[in-house]
């Protein structure tokens, strides 16, 4: 790819088109997600959503302690003194991922309880329809 001065820009071999600079940046701020306080918590309310989303169907494997904060909600003026960008991501991110867990449960919940009414209601038909 050349530049504007007829120099061609250095591609490395990750994405199409991403510079070094760009998958160095791109590492640096793994970096940081990860080292943050609230990452284990993300993760925890990651694999909690795909815990329920899965329900009876399987399990996810959690190499955290389980529910260990899975329904509180993160307290980031406790971890955090001077609150960045990334503390308004992460909490955000945390929260929006303990909502997205309650969401599913409610309609899960909503769906059992209707497949239930409707069950009863055949079970009724089918046992007056029959003397």
């Amino acid at each position: 790819m050349e530049t504007n001065c007829g120099e061609k820009e250095k591609i490395s071999p990750g994405f199409v088109g991403e510079s070094a600079g760009a998958q160095e940046n791109e590492e640096i701020l793994r970096k940081r997600i990860s080292g943050h306080p609230l990452f284990g918590l993300l993760i925890e309310n990651h694999l909690n959503c795909l815990k329920v989303g899965l329900g009876e169907f399987g399990e996810v494997g959690i190499t955290t302690e389980p529910d260990k904060a899975a329904d509180s909600k993160p307290n980031i003026n406790g971890i955090i003194q001077n609150p960045s960008d990334l503390d308004h991501f992460m909490e955000a991110y945390c929260m929006a991922l303990s909502n997205l867990k309650e969401g599913i449960e409610e309609a899960q919940q909503e769906s059992a309880s209707f497949i239930k009414a409707t069950y009863l209601q055949l079970g009724e038909l089918t046992h007056t329809n029959h003397p």
